[in-house]
Order: C-alpha cells, then structure tokens, then sequence
C-alpha cells in the first residue's frame, strides 16, 4: 500500500469533527475582545474583567515587568500594568496564552510543539512589525494572524497524530514543506484544520482568512479575498517565509524559498526596503523568546 492510499480513507470532514474533542477557548476571551472593541472602554472595564482569572492576571504583571518594557520602578497592580503596556498587548497575551492552553501538547520524537510556538510567536511579531513597516491600519491583528497562521498543524497533532508523523517524516525526507507533504500524501491540509478551528472557536474572518490562505501567493487562489483581507495574508506569507529563513523556532518542515516579486510588488517593498524591515524583524523576534516564557509559566 503506497503512503497516498493509505490516507486515502481519512477524509478532511473527519478530521473537522475530531475537533470537536479540542478544548473551547474561555469566555474571558470573547469579553475582553468586546471591551477592547468599545472605544467607550475604560482601564476599570478591563480590570475588572482580567480580576476573574488569577493565572492570566499574573503574566499580565510578569509582561508588564519584564526588560521590554522597562517601567521605571516596575508595577505591582493590575490597573497601572494596563495603563503602561496598553489594550492591544492585553488582548495579545491573553489571546496567545488561551490558544496556547487549548492546544498543549507534550513534545515527541518528531515534533516539539515549544519549537513550534516559538516559530508561531516569531511570524506574530514579525507580522506585526512589517504591518508597521508598510504604515497598515491595524499592526496589532497582524500579530494575532501570525499566530494562529499555522495552529492547524499542532491540531493535527493531537487528533491526528499518525497522520501527521508521515506528513513531516516525508518532509524531512524529500526537504519539501508541510503543504507539499499533505498533497503528496493525501492528508486533509492543516490550512483547511486550521480555518475550521478558528471558525469553531469564533475567531474573526481576517484570522480565518489568514489561516486558510498564508500558502496561497496568488490572489486567484484566495476565493475573492477583499484587497483589505489579500494584504494581511501577503503580510503573513512574507513573514511566515523570513521567520522560517532566520531558522527561529521549527514549525515542521525545514524548506527555506525566497520571497515572491509579486508579494512585494503588491505590498509596495523594494529589495532594499526588504532588508532594512528584516533587520527590524531580527529586533523584534528577540522578543519572541520571553514573550513565550511569560505565556508558559
């Protein structure tokens, strides 16, 4: 039986259901989003909601205290950590904490899932910092779609952990990426999981869309994406191929391309801007590491 027949039976409609057994994301979540969105929102609206979760206040101060900020004499209340740190890195840390959570999976003889979210982490930084380089309205939802850009791989490994051993032996094998694999295989693709999976936990359009599209360079490919939405997945793309260039983190395959001209033409980069904003995304990954070990604690 060749690998291709053998997935042949294992259907992408039986792998969404198998999501169903995945952890749904805490209400404290969908709150916080409501709140953040409120322009009428208040330091109190958010500390109040954040004073219900202990362990979430905790790394709130941790982030807060930690060398990134460097708050002058440090904080040691909730309001003033707020204050300082600001709502958009609120939501990101309890996003990335609570997705990280619904998701935990101990490391095996293929696949290392701390490896994986730091190379998750570095493509939300590094998404979010080429957002800012290229003047986008919102950086901040760039960070939260390089999250969970490739989140439907570590599903795969949990409710599909067979399957997905083959996808990445084979990639190791032939130096082809995770993508490839699955369609030489077979296997239901973890961009199809991963959009089913944000979907299912409510996550907005433009974090589907990401999750569904970060493989697709051609807008064709993209089932009509507004130019809004094609531009937050040429963000990601861009940053899902550097982050894997700089070898930060290992999200299970090891094939390093080069950027497409028509991603930059579109994003309005010349080669020489390319090189001053991956120096900017050298930065801002060295953040990565203790960002991921304040969400760990």
């Amino acid at each position: 039986m060749s690998a291709a027949e053998k997935y042949n039976n294992l259907s992408t409609q039986e792998i969404v259901d198998r999501l169903d057994d995945l952890p749904t994301l805490p209400a404290i979540i969908y709150e916080l989003n409501k709140v953040i969105s409120d322009p009428m929102s208040s330091t109190t609206d958010i500390e109040r909601i954040m004073s219900n979760d202990q362990s979430l206040t905790t790394k709130v101060l941790k982030l807060a205290n930690s060398a990134y900020y460097s708050i002058p004499g440090g904080v040691s209340n909730l309001q003033r950590a707020i204050a300082y740190i600001g709502y958009d890195a609120i939501h990101q840390l309890t996003l990335s904490t609570s997705i990280m959570n619904a998701l935990n999976s101990k490391a095996s003889a293929y696949f290392d899932p701390n490896q994986f979210w730091k190379h998750s982490l570095g493509v939300a930084m590094a998404a979010e910092t080429a957002a800012k380089f290229v003047h986008h309205k919102t950086p901040s939802d760039l960070f939260t779609c390089g999250l969970v850009h490739d989140m439907g791989k570590i599903a795969l490994y949990i409710i599909a952990p067979e399957a997905f051993a083959d996808t990445l032996a084979l990639c190791k094998e032939k130096n082809i990426s995770v993508g490839e694999a699955e369609d030489i295989l077979g296997t239901p693709r973890h961009t199809i999981i991963g959009k089913e999976l944000a979907a299912k936990w409510k996550l907005p359009a433009l974090f589907q869309s990401t999750t569904a599209y970060h493989h697709e360079r051609e807008l064709s490919a993209r089932m009509g994406l507004s130019a809004e939405m094609n531009m937050v997945v040429d963000l990601v793309y861009l940053s899902n191929l550097l982050v894997h260039a700089l070898q930060f983190g290992h999200s299970g395959h090891s094939k390093i391309v080069g950027v497409p001209k028509e991603v930059l033409t579109r994003l309005h980069l010349t080669p020489e801007q390319l090189k001053g904003l991956i120096g900017n995304i050298k930065q801002s990954i060295g953040n990565a590491e203790n960002f991921l070990k304040i969400i760990g604690s």
